[in-house]
């Protein structure tokens, strides 16, 4: 009896403690660019706080992991060296990032690493406008996505006044039918596109729906007719006279449109080729505050590459329809002819 006591005693010991089974993560210090020290301060205390009240993760000591970043100058700024600290403090994942600011604007991006290969396993990237407490506030939904991705979802109620039995269609895939008893779960935040389709009634409308993280999303969608246009209504083509002016519009619109389509194409090279550069000198770690600048440039290339595109595409569709119709109109007037 004794020696069965024993045993259990001796088995329950050697058991895995679910505690210890949970992955030891590190938090490197922020990178801050354009952001003030308090600020900065404030948001690494916020993230220590949330690391520490996740079930899924341990929070690596503090004070082991800044002896280990002390062997060697500015190792939190470098990718390699910051998870050769953090395996020597024992961890198995970090985390490391950046804060910055522009205006009102700010931006965070955390990385979730390895600490054997230093390999990227998860990304978080949350633009935040307005006070910094709803940048704090965008940290919890950042560490649950790093950490806890299976966590990382959101509900929506869909609500269709009136119409019982309409098909409900989330993303292009069914999802039931009015009236639904319960809340769509297991969402990924961000927007969704909700279609509603009444067959009997010949009706249907559709929305975007932004889904927010651990909340229940309230969309109230309206059906509207399909509207039918009939035959009848249709005007009858006559013979238009052929002017002088539309072969010369046509060509000139398509001239301009293939004209902005060569400026948008050298916008959007600019653009992808700073990108590209900030990417590689940030997976480096080698960013500095005044690259503040180049980020605006891309968005400054690539909103000027946007406008060109459509431009090119507004131009060009209107200049080869009325190339299409001239050639339309003259081969009337030549048939009208015989």
């Amino acid at each position: 009896m004794l020696a069965a006591l024993a045993a259990l005693v001796l088995a329950a010991g050697n058991a895995p403690v679910a505690h210890e089974a949970r992955p030891v993560v590190a938090l490197i210090p922020l990178h801050p660019l354009g952001v003030p020290p308090e600020l900065v301060h404030a948001l690494q205390v916020t993230l220590r706080n949330e690391l520490s009240a996740l079930p899924e993760a341990r929070l690596a000591p503090e004070k082991d992991l800044a002896e280990q970043l002390k062997r060697e100058p500015d190792c939190d700024a470098r990718i390699a060296c910051a998870a050769l600290a953090a395996s020597r403090a024992g961890a198995r994942e970090l985390i490391m990032g950046t804060a910055s600011q522009l205006g009102d604007a700010f931006m965070i991006d955390l990385k979730l690493l390895d600490a054997r290969s230093a390999a990227e396993l998860r990304r978080a990237t949350h633009p935040v406008s307005g006070s910094p407490d709803a940048l704090i506030d965008t940290l919890r939904e950042a560490v649950v996505q790093l950490l806890a991705p299976a966590r990382f979802v959101g509900a929506m109620r869909i609500e269709v006044p009136g119409v019982a039995g309409a098909m409900l269609f989330v993303d292009g895939k069914q999802v039931g039918a009015t009236p639904l008893i319960k809340p769509i779960e297991g969402l990924t935040p961000g927007p969704h596109t909700v279609r509603v389709v009444a067959e009997g009634k010949a009706a249907e409308s559709s929305a975007f729906v932004d889904v927010r993280f651990g909340q229940v999303t309230n969309a109230r969608i309206e059906l509207r007719p399909l509207q039918a246009v009939p035959i009848a209504a249709l005007p009858v083509a006559q013979n238009p006279a052929r002017t002088a002016w539309m072969r010369p519009a046509a060509l000139g619109g398509m001239g301009l449109g293939a004209a902005s389509a060569v400026l948008a194409v050298i916008f959007h090279a600019r653009a992808y080729a700073t990108a590209g550069d900030l990417n590689r000198r940030e997976s480096l770690n080698q960013l500095q505050p005044g690259d503040r600048a180049a980020y605006q440039d891309v968005d400054h290339d690539t909103h000027l590459a946007r406008g060109f595109y459509v431009t090119a595409a507004i131009l060009g569709a209107a200049g080869a329809g009325l190339f299409i119709w001239d050639l339309h109109v003259q081969g009337t007037s030549v048939t009208g002819q015989f």
